[in-house]
């Protein structure tokens, strides 16, 4: 009888390890909803930078040329001239690429905070004919790789920028980048730190929703850890492709040099 009873009981340990998960379920329910659904968020928009990404370097094998942006009158389709791209500066041709996920009325792709997705193409012209380097197809082999210089800048602060460098050696992130593509994050409509501005600097608009939405003005973005105090603020996700990966793709596929 007193062995059957030590066998019902529990150890010390046993109390101590139920005592952990507990109190670990209990912070988990303590974050609030808010919290856990703005890292879902975060999440979603950095995945979806991802396949935007893998998207623009699939096209540049396809066509010979990564995609100009679209407008708010393209309908997410690129917009693009004989020269080169009606803007540098817009937003990911969704259309274009085949991408999934919902848009607005300018049937623009939008991030999870509702807000268009920004895409920015270098306008480079290395060998001066004319015509943007990487956006007119064919014109990535005619240029040669050796030449080839693509001309957007990835800074972490925009402190001492201007609009074609970073402020120095150590705020440089990437140089000589092709593409960028980012989400303005939550709070997109209320952007005021001097990094999330750099990412955004003039407006585009002409589309069915009568919108002057905001996109980069130069060649220089901000990429830099979330958070902040206040006035430095900044929650925007940033991705680009790099000349690695888009040169290997085109070489690996026959299409460099």
């Amino acid at each position: 009888m007193l062995n059957h009873r030590r066998q019902q009981g529990f150890s010390l340990l046993e109390l101590a390890i139920v005592l952990v998960i507990v109190g670990l379920l209990l912070a988990t329910l303590a974050m609030p909803l808010g919290a856990r659904v703005e890292q879902a968020r975060l999440a979603e928009a950095r995945r979806q930078l991802d396949d935007v990404r893998q998207a623009l370097v699939g096209h540049a094998l396809a066509f010979d040329a990564l995609p100009c942006p679209a407008t708010p009158g393209s309908n997410g389709l690129a917009a693009t001239t004989a020269s080169g791209c009606t803007v540098r500066h817009g937003f990911v041709p969704a259309a274009t690429l085949g991408l999934g996920g919902g848009r607005n009325r300018d049937n623009l792709l939008l991030d999870p905070w509702g807000n268009p997705l920004r895409y920015s193409v270098s306008a480079s012209d290395a060998n001066g004919d004319g015509r943007w380097d990487f956006t007119v197809p064919g014109n990535l082999r005619a240029t040669t790789m050796a030449a080839l210089a693509p001309d957007l800048r990835v800074c972490s602060t925009a402190a001492g920028s201007t609009a074609t460098s970073c402020g120095s050696a150590a705020t440089t992130v990437a140089t000589g980048v092709p593409a960028v593509v980012l989400s303005m994050g939550r709070d997109y409509a209320t952007t005021g730190s001097a990094d999330q501005l750099e990412n955004v600097g003039a407006t585009l608009g002409g589309g069915p929703s009568g919108t002057a939405w905001p996109v980069a003005s130069d060649n220089v973005f901000v990429s830099r850890t979330a958070g902040g105090a206040s006035g430095n603020e900044y929650d925007d996700s940033v991705t680009w492709v790099t000349p690695a990966t888009l040169y290997g793709a085109l070489v690996a596929a026959g299409r460099l040099p």
